[in-house]
Formats: C-alpha cells, structure tokens, sequence
C-alpha cells in the first residue's frame, strides 16, 4: 500500500477521538486494516515465548481527546467475539474513556450479542464495529474471493443489534473518516452513554483515502443538569422528611459521587440504601449506610430519593409507604429503553446523579434545622446499627457451621485476603455485606441484563486499564462456563493479564433452582431428587483450563482450606504476575 487506506483513516480516527485499544477477533473483512497496523515498523515487542503481548509501539497512543489522526490504537487479539466486547466492558469501567472492540461481519456481531446487550445496560460507550461482506462480486480490490463471502451476507446486518445501540452506521465510499468516526464515539461518549455499531465493508476499507482529513472533532454534549425548580420541590420535601433515604444503584461507575453522597448524608442526616449495587457509592463503614437491602428499611422512609436505580424495588413484594414523597433521579430517570418499567415517582429529575446530588446539597444548607437534622441522623444511625448487627449475627452463624463453604464462607474469606485497594468483579457468587468497600473502582457488579459470561472477561478489561491493581474475579460456575473460560484465559496469557478467577461450584444453576421453588415451593420439581435443567454434571475441571495457558489452579473442598489457598493465588497474581484460579466447592 503505497497511499493511506481508508482502513487506516479508521484507526487513525479512533486514535484522534480517544481510543487508544481495540479488542478484536478477526476474519476475512480484516485484510486492509491488518495492513495498516502492519505500517507501523514494531507492532509488538518479541518476548521470545511465543506469545503475542507486550509493550506497544504501534504509532502515538491516545491520552486524551482532540489529537487528530496520526497515531493508531493497539491492537489486542481476543479469541472470542463475547469476550471482547466484556473486556472492552471492564476497560470502560476501570478507567472511564471510550473503549472499541472489531469483529467479523454478521456471524462475530451475533456472537458478541449477549455481551452487547450488557453493555447497553450498562451504558458502556462503545464503538462497536464489525466487517461487512464484500458487496461485490468482483471489480473491486476487495472483492468476494470466498466461499463464505455469499453465505455471511444479510440483508440489514444491524438489525440484529439496533435495539441495543444508540446509532448505526455503514461507512460509504467517499464519506470522510474522520468525521463518521468522531460522531460514533460523541455519540457513545453522551448521556445517556452507550454502545454504537459502525460496519465496515471490505471493499470500502480497502480504497484510497488521498483527501487529507479535516479533523473537525465532535465533542460529546454537556451531561443534564437538574431542573433549579425540581430541585427546590425536592428539597423543600427532605427539609423536614423523618427518614430519609436514598437508594442508589449504578451511580458508582461515576467516581465523584461517593464524595457527593457522603456530604449529602452528613449534611441533610439521609440514609443510604444500595440495590444489587454495581459500584461504590458510600463507604460501607459510614454511619449512615443501610446496606444492601432496601425492603428492610423501604417502607418506613417518608422520603425515597431513587438515584440512577432502575429496579430500586420488586413491586410486588416490597414498595415505599402510600404517604412517602419518591423522587427518582438520573440521566434517563424514565429508563426509557425498558419497555415496562412502572416503579413509582412523584417527581423526576433528568440530571448527571453527582451534580444532582451536589445541586441538593448546596439547596438544602440554607433550610436546615439542625435539631431536626441531628434527629434523622440518629434515627438513620440507629437503624443502620441495627442492620449491621443482623449481617453480624449470620457470619457468627456461618463461623459456628462446620459443614460446607457457602457463599458467605467465600465472601468473608475474600474479605479477610483482600487489601482495601483490590479490585472485585461479581458475577453473582458474592454477598457483597460481607466484603466491605470503601473505594470507588474496587467493587463491580453484572449488568442488570444479567448476560452470563461477563464477570471474567471484563476482570480482564479492569486489568489492562489497571496494570498495577489486584483484580479478582468472583464467578458461579455456571457464569464461568458462559465466559469461554478458553477464551479468557488465552487472553489473559496473550496480554500478560493477572486476574485472579474465584469459581464457586455448587454443580447447578442456582438462579433457575430458586426461581422455580420460589414460584412452586410446594411443586413436584422442588421435591425431586434432581430438578430437571438444573444440575451441571459432569463438570469439568475448571483448573485444567487455566493450567493450559501457563496459569496456577487449586481446588478447595474443605473450609480450613480455603483462606491458605486464596492467599497463595494472590501471591502468584500479584509477585509472580501471572494469572491464577480457585475452584471453590461450595453448597
């Protein structure tokens, strides 16, 4: 190639617009942009070992948005479309910049659907691409030249995502890259955030981009703000609230706001309730944190602040009080990309939730009563012991057991290994009263679309954004298996990645198990010897799959086991740098 391609125009935007990785898995669409990172004279340094990681020279890497093209993003290959698209996920979660993962044409764009789907809920901004079959059948340089070139062609490749992406797009000939590129990743980058497809047709990537670029960045629009009218009816409602509380959910992923919701509950005397919560919004030890279970304190708030929550509560099994005041709070406050969604609000505020909760704070310092503020706080610190006792009393109770690991066995035993500053992904095994955090970044929870497979892959994203963290993967084994364990764990031996995967095995499906006692309990499926669909037997061994790509495994059966083996897997992720996997054998 003795001219610049338009395939390299691609890169060279996603490099301008502050992308500086792509997690990709190739096919036969890929051929113009394999030549043009090949343009670059290093692409990898040589370990000698065979494998393909290591430190990237491939052009100027992106730090920041707005530097024109030029350099290129670095190219990680991923051997599976799934796991791509989660460790794009993790990278977005750990550093908060747009990530991009490419893969083939319709057949990579349905393998990675799943995944996608939780990034959509996620809001992860993602530049999702994918090849599109060559067009033509011949007379292009590009052309179909095999067989498959005809069987992968659909009539609207996108269709089969649209309803998870917030725009789609096929690049055209003659259509200036930049700006195209720009747009995608603007789009992905503004509230509410979220993935975007851009295909990408061989024949098109192949030609000649001779026009020089004019980088005419698109910025990402400003996040809302709240309304000052809003804010003020909201206000006006806590100044004299009883007990008041907040029920948070994804707000985490933005860091700012466990600083704004400490000063709001110190302030205002506001309790604070988290729901299956997917990041940290209050340090666990604060007073007024009411942990995990808002149906505990739900119906005695007078006052419900639902923050960037999308199921603060089951309707029906638990629901604020007939007379409480509930406002819900958020970017999409409506969670207008769910097609039913009726939990109650008095009031909506459409706002970034750190600058809503900022905005009320700063609202509220000139109404308070400080008696009746240092009232609500004792009543909030009093329940909030209380609760605390309750968690207390079921790990005395599971200290005193002498049968098998449960999930509370596990998760204390992390408590006790893990330092303050390690970083836990959960895909369901966890229970998260039980392993306080008090950093923002150091707890991740699945998306709500509840996707299995997402919890090892994107443990891998937080720690190619997080070379120097301590990241765990806390999985069931069921999620395990939905990861492409194979996958994963090439990955993590291809780019030099030291996660440490915690497997809980209960040999079954525990989400259809209870699901069915909980809707029959005195049905046939629950007093059967073994519930159809349920059991995984036989189950493989899990440590042999991450011994096949150079890792360290262990398998635990006994509690007094269990703390000696995780602190040895720790030690090999964190002084050996490679990475390791528990097999925990749990009821």
């Amino acid at each position: 190639m003795t001219s610049r391609s338009v395939g390299r125009a691609v890169l060279e935007s996603m490099c301008g617009a502050g992308i500086d990785r792509v997690y990709a898995i190739a096919g036969t669409d890929f051929a113009p942009l394999i030549e043009a990172w090949a343009q670059d004279a290093e692409v990898r340094v040589d370990h000698g070992d065979g494998r393909s990681g290591g430190e990237w020279h491939g052009g100027r890497r992106a730090e920041g948005r707005g530097d024109g093209p030029g350099g290129v993003p670095e190219p990680l290959l991923v051997a599976h479309e799934a796991v791509a698209v989660g460790m794009a996920h993790g990278a977005w979660l750990a550093s908060g910049r747009p990530q991009a993962a490419i893969v083939h044409v319709s057949v990579g764009t349905a393998n990675a659907l799943c995944a996608l789907m939780n990034a959509a809920r996620d809001r992860v901004p993602l530049l999702f691409a994918a090849g599109r079959t060559p067009i033509t059948e011949a007379g292009r340089h590009g052309s179909r030249d095999v067989h498959i070139h005809w069987g992968q062609e659909l009539f609207d490749q996108a269709a089969m995502l649209r309803e998870l992406v917030k725009w789609d797009f096929e690049l055209r000939d003659s259509l200036p890259v930049a700006p195209v590129v720009s747009r995608a990743v603007a789009l992905a980058m503004t509230e509410p955030k979220g993935p975007v497809y851009l295909s990408l047709p061989r024949e098109v990537l192949a030609g000649t981009d001779a026009r020089p670029q004019e980088w005419a960045l698109a910025m990402p629009a400003s996040p809302p703000h709240p309304d000052p009218a809003a804010l003020s009816c909201l206000a006006d409602r806590l100044t004299t609230a009883r007990f008041p509380i907040v029920v948070v959910g994804a707000a985490g992923h933005d860091p700012t706001i466990v600083a704004a919701l400490a000063e709001l509950c110190d302030t205002a005397g506001v309790g604070l309730v988290e729901r299956t919560t997917r990041a940290v919004h209050l340090p666990d030890s604060h007073p007024a944190h009411l942990g995990q279970r808002p149906d505990a304190v739900l119906g005695e708030a007078d006052v419900v602040i639902v923050l960037d929550s999308d199921v603060p509560w089951f309707p029906g099994l638990a629901a604020p009080h007939d007379d409480a005041f509930v406002a819900q709070i958020g970017v999409d406050p409506l969670f207008s990309t769910y097609p039913l969604r009726t939990h109650r609000a008095d009031l909506s505020i459409c706002a970034a939730p750190a600058a809503a909760v900022t905005a009320l704070t700063g609202e509220l310092r000139s109404r308070l009563d400080p008696a009746v503020v240092a009232e609500r706080r004792a009543t909030v610190e009093s329940r909030a012991a209380q609760l605390r006792g309750q968690i207390e009393a079921e790990a005395a109770a599971d200290d005193a057991s002498d049968g098998p690991i449960t999930k509370v066995t596990l998760t204390r035993a992390l408590a006790q290994v893990l330092t303050p500053e390690a970083v836990v992904v959960n895909e369901y095994p966890l229970v998260r009263e039980h392993l306080p955090r008090s950093m923002s970044g150091t707890w991740f929870h699945h998306p709500p679309s509840g996707g299995l497979g997402w919890g090892l892959p994107a443990a891998l994203g937080v720690q190619q954004a997080r070379p120097d963290a301590t990241v765990v993967a806390a999985v069931g084994d069921g999620a395990y298996l939905f990861a492409n364990p194979a996958a994963c764990h090439h990955a993590a031996a291809a780019h030099g990645l030291a996660v440490l995967t915690v497997v809980c095995n209960n040999r079954r499906w525990d989400a259809v198990r209870w699901s069915t006692t909980g809707m029959y309990p005195e049905g046939s499926a629950a007093g059967a010897t073994q519930m159809d669909l349920v059991s995984l037997e036989p189950v493989p061994d899990y440590v042999r799959y991450v011994e096949a790509s150079e890792g360290w495994g262990a398998r635990v059966e006994g509690r007094q086991d269990l703390v000696p083996t995780l602190r040895e897997a720790l030690r090999v992720v964190t002084e050996d740098r490679r990475q390791a996997l528990v097999d925990v054998a749990c009821a």
